[in-house]
């Protein structure tokens, strides 16, 4: 049995996406497919767009089983994304991931993955980074390339390295990412759009232009709920900041180099998220991790409960067909597979559901994860 796990966010669910599990189906002759999902936030430091429910019920529709990417791996950085992702990939057995990037090739990221072992090139990149480039573009200025032009061809360099560091029998693969950049607000003139874009026409009613670009339904459907984006969180933040002392803040999660006394001094005169993080934002602290770090305040993940945080050993299941359902029977006994979630297995996926908890406050959704069983399509 041939098994090809994906890792993704469908944030909203695209035809994009639809062009990716198929590709990745026919590449490698898989069985079964799988979505290794982020859940209710996501990596950019972004709350989804509308719930992890309603996600997994759009993809099952083209892969077979759809499980849960635990939110501390889901909200982070790069790496820690890709480590997350490839250890319940691993997990499940996995024969391959199949990833989207912009060179679609797999041997010059392998390359550049080796090329990045190289003392010299590290040496080059730190004093790179230190100088203001971003990561990417200080790779390709130490390596004296322009692969790096691209965010899935940096995530794809951490896929490589998280199956390297895990020691994971798994084979990395990637085809050509289509369509506009993944932050690119307009709609493409192409048959792809990005997430991005699509998100903001959502958000600004234009529902029969997306439409052209991913399901016709779940465009109804989160128009019809009311699309979120991390505005919504600014009163909630707003409180907890003003309330709290530097020593409070220092206590989150990548609060770090005295950036708590920055946002205390100007969180006061902002009444908007965006305008806000505009104020915030320097060289220094990009907008990524400053959204990253509100997600960190609002879900309270603080420094001591990251130290002390283990990878997962438990599968939470969103969504399967008949195959998936097949394939989980396969796994093995000792591996902890939560299909329902009650009060014996809860404790695996406590961060999971205290997220969708909130992300429901904003979102008005009464679906959490103990009242929405597995979704199983036809």
């Amino acid at each position: 049995m041939i098994i090809t796990s994906l890792i993704t966010e469908y944030n909203p669910f695209h035809n994009g996406h639809i062009h990716h599990i198929e590709a990745s189906r026919r590449l490698t002759g898989a069985d079964v497919v799988i979505a290794i999902m982020s859940g209710s936030f996501t990596q950019r430091g972004e709350i989804a767009v509308t719930d992890k429910f309603t996600r997994a019920q759009a993809a099952i529709a083209h892969v077979d089983l759809v499980v849960e990417l635990p939110m501390p791996w889901a909200v982070s950085f790069a790496d820690d994304f890709a480590l997350g992702g490839v250890h319940i990939a691993k997990l499940l057995g996995s024969d391959h991931i199949v990833f989207g990037s912009e060179s679609g090739d797999i041997d010059a990221l392998h390359d550049t993955y080796h090329k990045l072992k190289d003392h010299d090139i590290r040496e080059k990149m730190e004093v790179l980074t230190k100088q203001g480039y971003s990561y990417p573009r200080a790779i390709n200025a130490a390596i004296g390339s322009d692969i790096f032009n691209g965010a899935n061809n940096t995530l794809g360099l951490s896929y490589l390295r998280a199956i390297d560091s895990l020691g994971a029998e798994i084979t990395p693969l990637t085809i050509p990412r289509l369509g506009n950049q993944y932050n690119e607000t307009a709609l493409s003139e192409s048959r792809f759009s990005s997430a991005t874009s699509l998100r903001q026409a959502i958000q600004e009613g234009r529902t029969e232009e997306a439409a052209q670009y991913m399901p016709e339904d779940l465009v109804r459907s989160i128009h019809a709920k009311g699309p979120l984006s991390n505005e919504v969180l600014f009163d909630t933040l707003k409180l907890l900041i003003q309330r709290s002392t530097p020593r409070d803040l220092r206590e989150i999660y990548m609060m770090t180099e005295g950036i708590e006394h920055r946002l205390l001094a100007k969180i006061r005169k902002h009444r908007s998220y965006d305008a806000f993080l505009s104020d915030v934002k320097t060289k220094r602290y990009t907008m990524t991790r400053l959204n990253r770090l509100m997600i960190y305040i609002l879900l309270n993940i603080t420094q001591t409960q990251m130290a002390g945080l283990q990878m997962p050993e438990a599968i939470r299941v969103l969504a399967m067909n008949r195959t998936g359902q097949t394939f989980l029977k396969t796994l093995p006994e000792a591996l902890e597979v939560i299909t329902n979630v009650n009060s014996r297995n809860s404790g695996y996926i406590r961060n999971d559901i205290i997220a969708t908890d909130i992300h429901n406050i904003y979102s008005g959704s009464d679906r959490n994860d103990f009242n929405t069983p597995v979704i199983i399509a036809d």
